[in-house]
């Protein structure tokens, strides 16, 4: 059994790796700027113009890759669909029963 400082140490460890994953990935909520030129698609996101992002695409490989990212998206958005749509019923049906 370690000691509190030792379980510290290894709390640190396993943050900085947790972390160190996490800057991996970028999550991007909504663009704020679109453009194509020299044959790459310039996509740009983040904070603007405080922490402004930009993502570069080779537009050859994006049209190959265009028609796998249409059809999942294509679902993925009728999923979230019938979610909403879900929890306005639900939420319906909840205000009726309250309103008896």
């Amino acid at each position: 059994m370690g000691t509190s400082k030792d379980n510290l140490i290894e709390e640190i460890d396993r943050l900085k790796n947790e972390l160190k994953e996490a800057k991996k990935h970028t999550y991007i909520y909504e663009t704020h700027h679109l453009q194509v030129w020299d044959g790459e698609l310039h996509v740009g996101f983040g904070d603007y113009p405080n922490n402004e992002k930009f993502l570069v695409w080779n537009v050859e490989s994006l049209l190959k890759d265009l028609p796998f990212i249409i059809t999942q998206v294509a679902k993925e958005n009728k999923k979230m669909q019938k979610m909403y749509i879900e929890s306005i019923i639900n939420t319906s049906i909840e205000i009726k029963k309250a309103l008896k």
